[in-house]
């Protein structure tokens, strides 16, 4: 699977992927969900790294376990945060950080020169505004990846048993926090999406329990939101 973007050499995390599945056009990026979704997907995305890299354990809290060598700033300052605060639980963690998941994810996106800042006038307000593109014109890797995952040889190999392979949990991990957020709905062919949810339904009880875990706590809190009345 191709993870790197045209414009840089350095790896998209999960949570980048995330971001950038979640966003279509190419002189502006524009959501493909709703901004509370996209903001759980990218909370969920950066505890799913911080679970990938062990630095962290969800026992059932939210602990730091490794050594903090974090692959790059925003992973270091989400696991210092956890550091200071340890023992809550994951839904806290993921509540709190959606509060900014978003804009941190796009920030370390521009840093490592996958999007760029797009200055636009904000007309008669009076004050300019922003908008973000993506560095390299072209399709996002992220979303080919995603159809490639449900459409070509099974990274988990068609195995029984738990599923431990580090990419292929990291791509799994990508598409079950993808359709959590209606990422794949919006954006692959119908057809492509039920293959798709055979596949995954197939996956989520094989990948590791903290893993499943944030799945689910996504998934929750999405049901929560969409059932909470709005005034």
């Amino acid at each position: 699977m191709n993870d790197t973007p045209e414009s840089t050499g350095i790896p998209l995390r999960l949570a980048d992927r995330i971001f950038l599945a979640a966003h279509t056009g190419e002189q502006r990026l524009a959501s493909r969900v709703d901004p509370g979704l996209l903001a759980l997907g990218c909370a969920g995305g950066l505890l799913g790294e911080l679970i990938l890299d062990e630095e962290i354990t969800v026992t059932p809290t939210v602990r730091a376990s490794g050594l903090g060598r974090c692959p790059d700033y925003l992973s270091w300052v989400v696991l210092r945060e956890i550091r200071e605060e340890g023992g809550h639980e994951l839904r806290t963690w993921l509540e709190y950080l959606a509060q900014s998941a978003a804009q941190k994810v796009r920030a370390r996106l521009t840093i490592t020169d996958v999007l760029h800042e797009v200055p636009v006038s904000a007309g008669w307000r009076g004050s300019p505004a922003s908008a973000w593109r993506l560095a390299a014109p072209g399709p996002q890797a992220p979303a080919e990846d995603l159809e490639r995952l449900f459409t070509e040889p099974d990274p988990a190999n068609g195995r029984n048993g738990m599923i431990t392979a580090p990419e292929a949990l990291v791509e799994i991990t990508f598409a079950l926090l993808a359709r959590e957020t209606g990422v794949v709905r919006q954006l692959l062919p119908r057809q492509v999406a039920r293959q798709g949810e055979h596949r995954m339904e197939s996956w989520e009880p094989r990948i590791p329990g903290p893993l499943r875990t944030v799945v689910n706590e996504v998934a929750a809190a999405r049901e929560q939101s969409a059932m909470t009345p709005r005034y």
